[in-house]
């Protein structure tokens, strides 16, 4: 019987893991707006700034599929707290030589590498983890208020970011992730993790290549998952490439950091609306899908139209009203996705779908960083959000896709 059954929605174990990612969403929202902005500042580098962004997704990409058959065999929950605790020693660390004046940005891309290697294992055990804290029923609602909490807390830190940075300095924002990612591993510390049907299994390489060949030929052999893996691959690499130099084009704008962080918050707040929407909503499952079928063609759109913007309020508008689109596209994605997996394969299915995607993130900064030196950034983000249309049109052509969704919302495993 599945340990869900009886299972609330605010359980104390969904509760715990909820408030430790509140924690550290705080911090790596500070952190990841500043020291962009301090090596975007320091080099004036569009290049070194999409090589900055793509490291976590190169790791993501070459470690996925391998970290989630790990996770598959390991025990998730000291998996999350090691994950968490290596991350907050790291950031202390960067800080306490920023506060010294040395810091260098090999010593930002070394930091980068190290999160990200963490990240590759943390990201796939969270998500395994939620699917098992709540009853089946409940994981759109858990994801949805859950995501939209992070949303709530991203959306303050985007906010105040600027004037943080202004005021305070690079190194207390540092030091500050680095301490809300301690706190979150010490309340992680306290969920109790039911074992996943591998937890405690032998892991070698001999394994875990083996387990990776059963993920691609699973994903390679149903169809549904390899249209999945285009549009994650072709979506990603024109949609994403503009977060990279999003910065380099608000300066661009004439607008200054903390007019840069506003907009930046304007995407959790979207973000937030869009998940209490699906989640306190009783919308039914088909119209669901279809909110996600054109939600995310929709949010192409509106994001090239948004890259024309001008001024300040203009750019406002067009960003919340995008965003907010997007958002519940992907909320209801996100959900589904984990429910069309099957229970003992989500880990190692989740990583091997987390590569392809993350490829095409870590190609697009790179590119979009390189091409930037060269190319308006307001014609560059117009023209990919437009191609970035064109791979969603696979899942009107092969009408599969849209079943497969569907059933998994009406039929979740019990």
């Amino acid at each position: 019987m599945n340990e869900t059954k009886t299972l609330k929605l605010w359980n104390k174990n969904f509760i715990l893991l909820w408030q430790g990612t509140l924690f550290s969403t705080f911090g790596d929202v500070l952190y990841s707006i500043c020291i962009g902005y301090w090596v975007y500042e320091k080099t004036g580098s569009t290049a070194l700034m999409g090589l900055l962004s793509s490291i976590s997704m190169f790791v993501a990409m070459f470690l996925g599929p391998f970290c989630g058959a790990i996770i598959d065999r390991s025990h998730r929950k000291w998996m999350i707290v090691g994950t968490d605790l290596i991350r907050g020693l790291t950031m202390i660390g960067l800080g306490l030589i920023a506060m010294s004046q040395h810091l260098e940005v090999w010593m930002v891309l070394v930091t980068a590498l190290i999160a990200a290697l963490c990240n590759a294992f943390f990201t796939p055990a969270s998500m395994t983890v939620m699917t098992d804290l709540v009853m089946p029923k409940d994981l759109v609602r858990a994801q949805s208020l859950a995501g939209g909490m992070r949303s709530l807390v991203a959306m303050i830190g985007k906010g105040l970011s600027g004037a943080i940075i202004a005021f305070l300095g690079v190194p207390f924002v540092i030091l500050l992730n680095g301490i809300s990612l301690l706190i979150s591993a010490l309340t992680e510390c306290f969920i109790d993790v039911p074992r996943a049907p591998k937890t405690g299994l032998p892991i070698s390489l001999k394994i875990l290549l083996a387990d990776l060949k059963e993920g691609a030929r699973y994903v390679l052999n149903d169809r549904c998952f390899r249209i999945i893996v285009v549009i994650a691959v072709t979506a990603n690499f024109f949609g994403s490439g503009m977060n990279a130099v999003f910065l380099p084009f608000c300066l661009g704008k004439g607008l200054d950091v903390v007019q840069y962080g506003y907009l930046m918050s304007l995407q959790s707040i979207s973000a937030l609306i869009g998940t209490i929407v699906i989640g306190t909503l009783n919308i039914k499952s088909e119209l669901r899908i279809k909110m996600m079928l054109f939600g995310f063609p929709l949010s192409s759109l509106l994001f090239a139209v948004c890259y024309s913007m001008q001024t300040f309020n203009t750019l406002a508008l067009s960003f919340l009203i995008t965003f907010f689109v997007s958002a519940v596209a992907n909320a209801i994605l996100n959900a589904a996705f984990m429910l069309v997996i099957p229970r003992e394969k989500r880990a190692m299915i989740s990583g091997f779908i987390m590569m392809a995607s993350s490829g095409g993130q870590a190609l697009s900064s790179l590119v979009f960083g390189l091409v930037a030196e060269f190319v308006d950034l307001s014609l560059l983000g117009t023209v990919s959000s437009l191609i970035s249309i064109l791979p969603f049109a696979l899942m009107f052509i092969y009408p599969e896709v849209q079943k497969r969704f569907l059933q998994a919302e009406l039929s979740p495993e019990l």
